[in-house]
């Protein structure tokens, strides 16, 4: 189906122009649970609300976007025959943001001696949080526990001494438990600005890997029970605000970060938001990196999602 051509980001949102920061943030979070693939939209309308939201939530690229959309903000109002096109939509200017994760942490909200933080400073300060999950919380989920446990310490491993130092607004948090009646958990969840990756880990024996979005076959048969796909979509659930991603990492000993290879078959969107990337711990770091330092603001550290983020950590 054809779109138009003027779509705009405010479009995208049902926003005018001159609407706030609050007004953005709220039609957000409307917007993703409405066009949220679980809640009966797709992922092209989803991609769409999380594009528009990195855009107009940050200042700097909100003025840009505008500058570039010219004329007077009465002439963008949405339209009710408007329709998202990814396309369309014009893409803001990036190159002065490629190495704004390199940048010294900022919280928000800022805080000072008469306004505290919304969470204790040794909270917000650490990069670290949680600890990876012992074999005995493994004996409840079933097979496979052993390789998901030293998978779940090098992933731990890799992510800070080979990921954290080089991103100073990055917080991870392993060993997330969402204590409801999903059952689901994750092993570790990497927060940047409004960005939130979900990571799991397996052990990899030598041979040929395959990952249709679905199911991970190792030698053309199914490899283990692939949960951080019940996972991602709980995590987006209860963080309608971020964009959220996932990635299972498989560890082939401890010879090349590049191995093993993961076949995808040339039909699978790996752009799709709904996804799950399946990689080797060295491009698990390109990944990362590209995803969680493309967001608005990576150097910036959402106090309020890190704090609720933190419920879910195992102690």
């Amino acid at each position: 189906m054809a779109t138009p051509p003027d779509r705009t980001y405010y479009a995208v949102l049902g926003l005018s122009r001159n609407a706030t920061a609050k007004q953005v943030k709220d039609a957000y979070r409307r917007a993703a649970r409405s066009t949220h693939p679980d809640a009966g939209g797709s992922a092209e309308e989803f991609h769409d609300v999380a594009v528009a939201y990195e855009t107009l939530s940050d200042p700097e690229r909100r003025r840009r976007y505008d500058h570039g959309l010219g004329g007077s903000p009465a002439a963008h109002e949405p339209t009710a025959a408007s329709s998202p096109s990814r396309s369309s939509v014009p893409s803001p200017d990036r190159a002065a943001d490629d190495e704004a994760f390199q940048r010294p942490a900022v919280y928000e909200p800022p805080f000072s001696p008469a306004q505290p933080p919304v969470i204790p400073l040794t909270l917000a300060g650490s990069q670290i949080h949680g600890t990876a999950r012992q074999p005995g919380f493994f004996k409840r989920l079933g097979s496979g526990s052993g390789s998901r446990f030293d998978g779940e310490r090098r992933t731990a491993a890799l992510l800070e001494h080979r990921f954290l130092p080089g991103f100073p607004a990055a917080r991870l948090v392993n060993g997330l438990r969402f204590g409801d009646d999903t059952g689901t958990e994750a092993g570790h969840a990497v927060l940047a600005g409004y960005r939130l990756a979900v990571v799991d880990s397996m052990l990899a024996p030598p041979g040929n890997y395959r990952w249709d979005g679905r199911a991970l076959r190792h030698n053309g048969r199914i490899a283990g029970d692939v949960r951080i796909t019940e996972s991602v979509r709980r995590v987006q659930d209860l963080f309608p605000e971020c964009n959220v991603q996932a990635w299972l990492v498989l560890h082939r000993g401890e010879g090349n970060p590049f191995e093993p290879i993961v076949d995808y078959p040339p039909t699978l969107d790996k752009s799709a938001l709904t996804s799950v990337h399946v990689a080797n711990p060295g491009t698990l770091l390109r990944e990362l990196k590209k995803f969680l330092g493309g967001g608005p603001q990576p150097y910036v550290v959402q106090l309020p999602v890190l704090g609720r983020l933190l419920q879910y950590a195992e102690r």
